[in-house]
């Protein structure tokens, strides 16, 4: 099963089924988007969302949402996989501005990328969501917490982390 990296903040918010998507300025690689929907982990990078994006996040949250949100011991979960979520679709942003760049993997000429992104405009829905301000976004669901976070060294993008056995309560 792959993994993706971002802030504990915004991955626990979707392990608890609170946030429907996750915001990327790339799209899902090629190599996944034929096999959604897909179980991923959620690895919690080691830095700190910042506080404009904590303020943004507890506006979203209702008062007992929020209330769990500030107990949260998001410290001694930071360098760890902290659950699971199924990816059921690839979004864009509803505008017709044109994405920045991004990389795509596999392709490498300009020429290429603009025949991907005209066929993903083409292709991939608008999506309306109050969490959903990114370029691209994967729509996801049925998100799992851990109690038990387990330490690993994360990486960039999608990654196959090397565990031979991830258990969860």
């Amino acid at each position: 099963m792959k993994a993706l990296s971002g802030y504990v903040e915004w991955f626990w918010l979707m392990a608890k089924n609170w946030k429907d998507v996750e915001n990327r300025s790339w799209p899902l690689p090629i190599d996944m988007r034929g096999s959604l929907p897909i179980r991923i982990y959620l690895h919690a990078s080691k830095k700190a969302a910042g506080k404009d994006e904590c303020a943004f996040i507890i506006q979203q949250l209702t008062v007992e949402q929020q209330l769990e949100f500030h107990e949260a011991d998001f410290e001694s979960m930071r360098g760890c996989i902290i659950g699971e979520i199924t990816i059921t679709r690839l979004i864009r942003k509803h505008s017709e501005n044109p994405p920045s760049q991004f990389s795509m993997g596999g392709i490498h000429s300009i020429a290429d990328k603009e025949a991907e992104l005209k066929e993903l405009r083409r292709e991939v829905p608008e999506y309306f969501s109050k969490w959903f301000f990114g370029e691209f976004g994967f729509v996801v669901q049925d998100g799992v917490l851990y109690d038990d976070p387990i330490p690993y060294k994360g990486q960039l993008g999608f990654f196959e982390p090397d565990i031979k056995q991830i258990t969860h309560n």
